[in-house]
C-alpha cells in the first residue's frame, strides 16, 4: 500500500508539472509576459583592440616564383629577391575607441650609402575583398630606420587575405653603384 501511494504521488506530480510548463516563443517578445519577474539588466562588453599585418604572397608556399624565403607578418624578408612587383599588404584592425590606426614602414638597419629603396602603394589598386578605408599615403616613401607612415588614419577594417587583396606594394631600388645590403637587412611593417 505504501508503494502504491508513492507511485500515485509521482504520477500526480508529473501530471501537475506538465500543466505548469510555459512555452515561450523567442521570436515574439510579447509572449515573454509569462514566467513571473520581468526586468532589464544592463550589459557591457569590451572588445579588445586587434591588429594583424601580413605581406602576401607567402613565397614559402608552392607555386611562388619570387625567390624569397618565408614572408609572414613578424618574420624578416630573407633570400634573394627576383620579383618584388606582386606583393600585397594585408591587415586586420579593430580600433580601441576612436583612436585612428596607422601602418608604418622602416628598416632594421641603415640602407647602404649610395642606395635608395622606395616603397609605395599603387594608387587605386586596393584588391577585391575586405572592408577597409582606402587612404594610403600617395607617392613613394624612402625607406630608412626611421618609421614612416604608409597608411594613415583608419579605424576598423580588414583587407581579405592573399594576392589581390589589400594594398599593392611597389618597391623601387635605386642602386647605381651595385652596392649590397648588409647581412640581416629587413623591411619592417607595423600596424598601430
Amino acid at each position: 500500500m505504501k508503494t502504491f501511494k508513492y507511485i500515485l504521488l509521482a504520477i500526480g506530480l508529473t501530471a501537475l508539472s506538465g500543466f505548469a510548463q510555459e512555452t515561450l516563443d523567442a521570436g515574439d517578445p510579447n509572449t515573454f509576459i509569462f514566467g513571473g519577474d520581468q526586468k532589464t539588466t544592463n550589459f557591457s562588453l569590451d572588445i579588445l583592440p586587434l591588429a594583424i599585418i601580413d605581406i602576401e604572397p607567402d613565397p614559402g608556399g608552392a607555386g611562388s616564383g619570387s625567390g624569397l624565403g618565408p614572408l609572414e607578418a613578424g618574420l624578416p624578408v630573407t633570400g634573394v629577391a627576383s620579383n618584388l612587383d606582386n606583393l600585397w599588404l594585408n591587415f586586420t584592425h579593430r580600433a580601441d575607441g576612436i583612436q585612428p590606426g596607422r601602418i608604418y614602414v622602416s628598416t632594421n638597419q641603415q640602407v647602404t650609402v649610395g642606395m635608395v629603396i622606395y616603397v609605395e602603394i599603387e594608387p587605386g589598386n586596393y584588391g577585391v575583398d575586405g572592408d577597409f578605408p582606402k587612404n594610403p599615403i600617395i607617392g613613394q616613401v624612402i625607406l630608412s630606420q626611421t618609421e614612416q607612415i604608409i597608411v594613415n588614419n583608419f579605424l576598423n577594417g580588414y583587407t581579405g587575405d592573399g594576392l589581390n587583396n589589400g594594398y599593392h606594394l611597389i618597391y623601387t631600388i635605386d642602386n647605381p653603384s651595385s652596392n649590397s645590403l648588409p647581412a640581416g637587412f629587413e623591411i619592417l611593417y607595423r600596424i598601430e
